[in-house]
């Protein structure tokens, strides 16, 4: 009886769809309304979030010195004549009407900080020169200053909401050729932890909490916007896997806001230091070192002899050691996006923090109090 009843079920199925089979092979058949609003309504947000953020991009180029030899082939004297040469182009973008530029620290990097010079080129097509405010100590951001007002400039907005999936746009100076050039994905990854370098492979950083997304972005994009569909800034384009060919890295706006408030309120950028070098715990990491947590802050031992925790820093004043997990400060869980250094940096120079360790089997309390990176 089941059989039977299943069978019934299914030709009248079968039917019906025959019937619409019929059908369809004589009469064209109209894509869903549904999907194509959809996809409308994505490429018109993303037109307008474009359109909202692209003027305040700009192109920030590299200006140094440059010595040249010049040889008299009569004589053999030599003579040297100095001049200024582009030595690095990339992105940033206004974050204020009076002119502050956030861009990435590698970017500006290229140039010596006592002799380089650094041009902006808006959107618009104005031209400016633009002056170093400072450099980020523990992350790669710089803010560069130019002199007007009522710029547009772009809404910062909360890289902690981001989710995977969710659409972004990627805008930059492509290979310092492309101006503006945009590319559209999605989040592939949040909280990864890489290690990024220049291309000569001489300069290397440490990235951590970077998002991870599959918009295409190119030498040259490095310190320009990665937005969402509101046209607010999530991200900070700061690195490409040259090994892939869609995998790109972008910093969380949130990290950088810091900076931004530092540099408004006092002129300058302050960071508050704990002094360690450490590894947020990953399932890899536990079974690499046998450590007896999941999840935390490891302060990582060393086998090159260098040193984890700082002379004379917070961190050893406080009694920390290499091997140390620190799994919450002040009560808050690290784990996941919620990393050492994000919680740190709700902080200023001067603030004390309770640290919860563990150490040899048992969790101790240890209070640290912040000091600000110099």
């Amino acid at each position: 009886m089941r059989f039977k009843k299943y069978l019934i079920i299914s030709l009248l199925l079968l039917t019906g769809f025959s019937g619409g089979l019929t059908a369809n092979f004589y009469l064209p058949k109209p894509e869903s309304a549904t999907a194509v609003d959809l996809r409308l309504d994505d490429q018109e947000a993303a037109i307008r979030a474009i359109k909202k953020a692209i003027p305040a991009v700009v192109n920030v180029i590299i200006m140094d010195q440059r010595t040249t030899t010049i040889v008299n082939l009569d004589t053999g004297e030599q003579t040297k004549k100095t001049d200024l040469a582009q030595k690095g182009s990339g992105t940033g973008f206004l974050i204020s009407a009076d002119g502050l530029i956030l861009t990435n620290k590698h970017v500006v990097n290229a140039a010596n900080e006592k002799t380089g010079q650094y041009k902006i080129l808006l959107n618009s097509g104005k031209r400016y020169d633009a002056q170093l405010v400072g450099k980020d100590p523990i992350n790669d951001l710089a803010v560069l200053k130019i002199s007007d007002k009522n710029l547009p400039f772009v809404q910062l907005g909360d890289s902690d909401k981001l989710q995977l999936g969710a659409t972004v746009i990627a805008i930059g100076n492509a290979l310092g050729r492309y101006q503006n050039s945009v590319t559209k994905g999605i989040v592939s990854g949040l909280g990864r932890s890489i290690e990024a370098s220049d291309q000569t492979g001489a300069t290397a950083e440490a990235l951590d909490n970077v998002i991870q997304i599959d918009a295409e972005i190119n030498p040259g994009n490095s310190g320009g916007p990665l937005i969402d569909l509101n046209g607010s800034i999530v991200g900070i384009n700061v690195a490409l896997d040259q090994s892939a060919s869609a995998i790109g890295f972008a910093l969380p706006i949130n990290d950088a806001k810091q900076v931004v408030r530092s540099v408004k309120e006092i002129g300058r950028i302050v960071r508050p230091r704990l002094g360690i070098k450490y590894a947020m715990i990953t399932p890899e990491l536990v079974d690499e070192n046998k450590l007896s947590k999941s999840s935390g802050a490891w302060i990582t031992v060393n086998t090159d002899g260098t040193r984890s925790i700082l002379p004379n820093s917070p961190a050893a004043k406080a009694g920390l050691s290499e091997g140390d997990i620190i799994t919450e400060i002040n009560g808050i869980k690290l784990e996941g996006r919620t990393t050492l250094l994000s919680v740190v940096q709700r902080y200023s120079p001067g603030n004390k923090i309770g640290l919860k360790v563990f150490r040899d089997g048992r969790f101790i309390i240890l209070t640290a109090t912040l000091d600000e990176f110099k």
